[in-house]
């Protein structure tokens, strides 16, 4: 037994409902039949238990029924677009016509089984033993509208959190696509500048240079839809782009790398190195500067990842420091998506270090 509902849907299973319901009536004839045994004997009243049996069983079958009921009625309110006034007026109508309709199919099951025809004494003072067993009827209908009511709210609450949830990651994955998306052009550009350049003065590494980028290239396209790589994966995308690099800049570049062989099936964003040594060689060559040398080094430090790419190019001042992650696409672009990744669990600053750049980032290894 299924409902489907309209702003989710989702299909709820309101199965275990109907039998949690079943079961507290059961419970509740169980404690009826114990108050009227135990009522007789102690005050030595005659009782017939197999008829007291029967009525308890007769009443349970008939709660069963009108349980079932009284959870899909209310269930069809629930999928209405209703105010509250009049779903408070629909429910004491109901609770009215459907507690009559109970008693009086009781008193019919219970007569008919003790051998009348729904004519015997049971009928003769209807108006009043239904007044007086009203309250319980009333309040039994309305415990299990409240039931069913609170059953389907948390429903709603778990399916709208599980759909939030599932909305928050695609977005999250939109935003990281679009991040990254943004750092291919910008690399391919620069590469494609520097074999144009190369390409009157050097042939020969010119076409070297071409051919290093498409081995790039079928590296980045093939991970394209990844957003997390292990660091073994991301030190071989940055090993083909540092090919290109010192293809273009021979002697004038010098990139040292120490790397602890522990940590190369760590899980990292892709595409996490390449932009801060684009960064090094973009920022750290000057006239004053025609030779660089940059150091690379990933180590494990307790439960973290350390990340630290130096360069001795021509730094930045105070003014431009305050402002490192808002120029260029490298920088800034590999802090947003920290940050849509880890949330504030990570650490990346740059700092001017005497005759020194030094980028360091810190990233959880339990990621």
């Amino acid at each position: 037994m299924t409902v489907s509902t309209s702003n989710t849907g989702r299909i709820i299973s309101e199965t275990w409902l109907i039998i949690g319901i079943r079961a507290l009536y059961t419970l509740i004839q169980l404690v009826t039949f114990a108050n009227i045994y135990t009522q007789a004997q102690v005050f030595d009243e005659p009782i017939e238990i197999g008829i007291v049996i029967q009525d308890r069983v007769v009443a349970c079958i008939i709660a069963y029924l009108y349980v079932t009921l009284i959870v899909l009625s209310t269930r069809r309110f629930l999928m209405q677009q209703r105010s509250w006034i009049n779903i408070v007026l629909i429910h004491l109508c109901f609770a009215i016509l459907i507690s009559i309709l109970w008693y009086a199919t009781f008193l019919f099951f219970a007569d008919l089984l003790r051998g009348g025809r729904g004519e015997g004494n049971f009928y003769d003072n209807f108006l009043m033993w239904y007044l007086l067993n009203f309250h319980k009827l009333f309040l039994l209908y309305l415990f299990t509208v409240s039931v069913t009511y609170t059953y389907y709210y948390i429903q709603r609450d778990s399916v709208n959190k599980i759909q939030k949830s599932q909305i928050e990651t695609q977005l999250l994955q939109t935003r990281l696509m679009m991040l990254k998306s943004q750092l291919h052009p910008h690399f391919l550009f620069n590469t494609l500048n520097s074999i144009a350049s190369l390409a009157d003065i050097d042939i020969r590494r010119a076409k070297k240079m071409i051919a290093d980028l498409g081995d790039l290239l079928r590296f980045v396209l093939d991970a394209k839809d990844l957003q997390i790589v292990s660091l073994k994966d991301e030190i071989a995308l940055l090993n083909k782009y540092m090919a290109i690099e010192k293809t273009r800049f021979a002697e004038d570049l010098e990139i040292e790398m120490n790397i602890e062989p522990a940590i190369e099936q760590a899980s990292v964003p892709s595409m996490l190195l390449q932009p801060l040594v684009e960064n090094s060689i973009q920022h750290g060559f000057s006239s004053e500067h025609p030779n660089l040398k940059i150091k690379i080094h990933l180590y494990k430090q307790t439960d973290h990842l350390i990340i630290v790419v130096q360069d001795d190019g021509k730094g930045f001042n105070e003014k431009e420091s305050r402002k490192i992650f808002n120029k260029g696409t490298g920088l800034q672009n590999t802090f947003e998506r920290l940050k849509s990744i880890y949330g504030e669990q990570f650490v990346f600053f740059v700092e001017n270090l005497k005759q020194e750049v030094r980028n360091r980032l810190e990233i959880s290894l339990n990621f």
